[in-house]
């Protein structure tokens, strides 16, 4: 009888950590823009159905990883953001990817992804091949219409990169968008060790008065659709 009440118990409990909604943890330290990027990407993490835990350098412990599903980087500024976290935590956040953990970002944290910020010399996460480059918009903030998926999207921009890389280092990436206008690439998917990144330089998880702010004309309205779709991936929930 002991033995069955033991059973039960870890049944009982392993069912009830599965029911729990994954853990998405949102850097909001030093580079993170003071203007809502921060709560747009704790709302597409919500909204993408994760439990959500900010990440700040000042007290930034390694432990949080280890029932973290994803890490989410919003937009600011990249440079910034590295300099804060510095070698050791940009280390950890490297290492839990490279196990199998998923990396989100948009903006700043897609700049981030390649060995070298744009064109500074500040070194990035090196979990994507190729450079990060400055997208040269018409417009600052803009909304720019991308393809992606094979569809016609209206996306908000705000100072975000476009992806170069060569044909060898494409190999594992996976294009989802392109900026209409030019072809460059927009949005990439591809793997790190056992992890998998996904990242935009636009801000599909911009709110509604980002918008509505700068008198901006976005015809098919807020992109959480494609939040959800990039963090579930990242996360391995689909």
């Amino acid at each position: 009888m002991q033995y069955i009440s033991f059973a039960f118990l870890f049944l009982s409990l392993s069912s009830w950590s599965q029911s729990l909604p994954p853990k998405a943890l949102v850097y909001g330290g030093p580079g993170a823009c003071e203007d809502g990027c921060v709560e747009g990407a704790v709302e597409a993490a919500k909204i993408a159905g994760f439990e959500v835990t900010m990440v700040y350098p000042s007290t930034f412990d390694p432990a949080i990883f280890q029932d973290a599903a994803v890490w989410i980087h919003p937009g600011g500024k990249a440079t910034t953001g590295a300099k804060a976290m510095g070698r050791t935590m940009m280390g950890h956040i490297r290492t839990f990817i490279g196990n199998g953990g998923g990396y989100v970002g948009f903006c700043a944290g897609a700049f981030l992804t390649t060995s070298r910020i744009g064109a500074s010399w500040t070194k990035g996460l090196g979990i994507i091949p190729g450079r990060t480059v400055l997208y040269k918009a018409k417009g600052y903030p803009t909304v720019e219409k991308m393809d992606w998926g094979g569809k016609l999207r209206e996306i908000y921009w705000e100072g975000g990169p476009y992806f170069s890389y060569g044909v060898n280092e494409g190999r594992n990436m996976t294009v989802l968008g392109r900026y209409n206008r030019t072809n460059q690439v927009s949005a990439v998917q591809t793997s790190y060790g056992k992890g998998r990144v996904s990242v935009t330089g636009a801000h599909p998880e911009a709110p509604k008065w980002w918008r509505d702010s700068s008198n901006l004309t976005d015809n098919d309205g807020l992109d959480y659709d494609l939040t959800t779709e990039m963090i579930v991936w990242a996360a391995r929930k689909i």
